[in-house]
């Protein structure tokens, strides 16, 4: 018996639900997440590990916010103490390129967004050191300082032009073809790294992570020409993210 299997068993909702049988899946790169087959119905479970940028308070805090818009799986279990969450498992089918040049279904995407880009956060550190000055300036202690400068002068330049004074509403930050999955509507999974931003950011992403051109759906909130700087945080930020 492996490990994992044996703290699946020994998780009380897996266990009065009657576990069948658990299946692993690659989902993100750190965690240890399965498929859990019971006699009441299938499940997602994750065994969180420590992730450089992830807070699982915070986390919590977001799921429990995003509970009631049904945007996202069923949360059932969320033991910050055991670093374990179980959710609905979802038997959609998760985004491909394709899908972004389907102008319907990026409708239905950009509708989900509005939901959650419309929650604002409070101004407490659990939420303001998630927010991507905060994050990229941790980032760039590690980097070259060729990427350094790049990193401070776009910084700079956002700071001029007041973005980072309306970065007040959620943000999922991660919003990859492997986080959507469902169509009508999709629903947006893993929140590990949401926290405080706008709303241009996570757009921003979906658009670096699809390779395809989504201004149409997001350059109504481009108010004070942020576009050029922010997209090029955007890029460095995906690349550091992808070494």
């Amino acid at each position: 018996m492996t490990d994992n299997l044996r703290r699946l068993q020994d998780i009380k909702f897996i266990a009065q639900a009657g576990l069948i049988e658990a299946r692993p899946i690659k989902h993100g790169l750190n965690n240890h997440s399965f498929q859990v087959i019971t006699e009441q119905g299938h499940y997602f479970v994750r065994f969180n590990a420590v992730i450089a940028g992830v807070d699982r308070q915070r986390e919590s805090q977001i799921l429990a916010l995003i509970a009631p818009l049904n945007i996202s799986p069923k949360v059932h279990v969320n033991d910050l103490q055991n670093n374990v969450l179980i959710t609905d498992w979802c038997r959609g089918k998760l985004w491909q390129a394709d899908d972004f040049n389907n102008k319907g279904f990026i409708n239905t995407l950009a509708d989900q967004l509005k939901r959650f880009h419309q929650i604002e956060l409070t101004e407490q550190p659990l939420f303001t050191d998630s927010r991507l000055d905060k994050r990229l300036l941790n980032y760039a202690k590690n980097q070259k300082h060729r990427i350094k400068n790049h990193i401070h002068r776009h910084l700079d330049k956002l700071t001029e032009l007041g973005f980072w004074e309306v970065n007040q509403y959620l943000t999922h930050f991660d919003l990859n073809p492997r986080n959507i999955i469902g169509r009508q509507p999709p629903l947006l999974l893993d929140w590990e790294f949401a926290g405080l931003g706008h709303p241009l950011i996570d757009w921003l992403i979906i658009e670096y992570e699809s390779g395809q051109y989504l201004e149409n759906f997001y350059h109504c909130y481009d108010d004070n020409d942020w576009l050029p700087p922010l997209r090029a945080l955007i890029q460095i930020m995906m690349q550091i993210w992808a070494k």
